[in-house]
């Protein structure tokens, strides 16, 4: 029989170091140098597949070795067919909620003008798929493995928060949007959480986060 292989805390807490010293690199350091100075169809290119090689790869190869050792078996998240009647209520309630927030800002409910059709792979397809992944997945299931339910879906909303961090000094945001943000993606990953943790799907998480960057690329830019 082959071992078991078992994921210590240590390594998880190396995996999230590393992850986040390349992330900040690429965000505070190659973009500027590079990046910014790419066409729309170049940049989405370019950051599909920096995405795939710093989030999606390493993340479902770490799933897939340690899949024993996680909260939710590799095979049910991939396999299980959950019922979508509350999820697509959620995913109501964000459409109303972006769509109310939308007219109190513009007074008026329509696409934005800065919104580009391009910008739908990545920000909405690619970052729903491998945000999920990485978040879900890959860290919260194996937190949930190691710790109280409600304190794992915590600590993953603030881990998730702080990937945002980088993209936030880059554009110069100060402390007050900062703040903001921090606590609207909080309470996000918290919904993705538990909607992943109830459905024990990755598709669902996904999904969720897909209509959610949807919404907001649509009213927003």
């Amino acid at each position: 029989m082959t071992e078991k292989r078992k994921l210590s805390s240590y390594k998880i807490i190396i995996y999230c170091a590393v992850f986040y010293a390349l992330w900040s690199v690429r965000e505070l350091v190659i973009r500027p140098q590079f990046l910014d100075s790419l066409n729309d169809v170049s940049f989405q290119i370019a950051e599909t597949l920096m995405k795939l090689l710093v989030w999606t790869l390493p993340a479902v190869l770490l799933i897939k070795r340690y899949h024993d050792d996680m909260w939710i078996g590799l095979k049910e998240i991939l396999t299980t067919k959950p019922k979508w009647f509350w999820y697509i209520l959620i995913m109501v309630a964000f459409f109303f909620f972006n769509a109310i927030r939308a007219w109190i800002a513009f007074g008026t409910l329509a696409v934005h003008p800065d919104f580009k059709p391009i910008t739908l792979v990545e920000a909405v397809i690619f970052v729903g798929v491998t945000e999920e992944i990485v978040f879900r997945g890959w860290l919260l299931n194996a937190m949930l493995k190691r710790m109280k339910y409600w304190f794992a879906l915590l600590l993953n909303a603030v881990l998730f928060a702080l990937i945002h961090y980088p993209i936030w000094i880059y554009y110069g945001y100060g402390a007050l949007t900062i703040l903001s943000g921090s606590l609207s993606i909080v309470v996000l990953s918290v919904v993705f959480s538990w909607t992943f943790t109830k459905s024990k799907s990755i598709f669902i998480p996904i999904v969720i986060h897909m209509s959610w960057n949807l919404f907001l690329t649509l009213f927003f830019g």
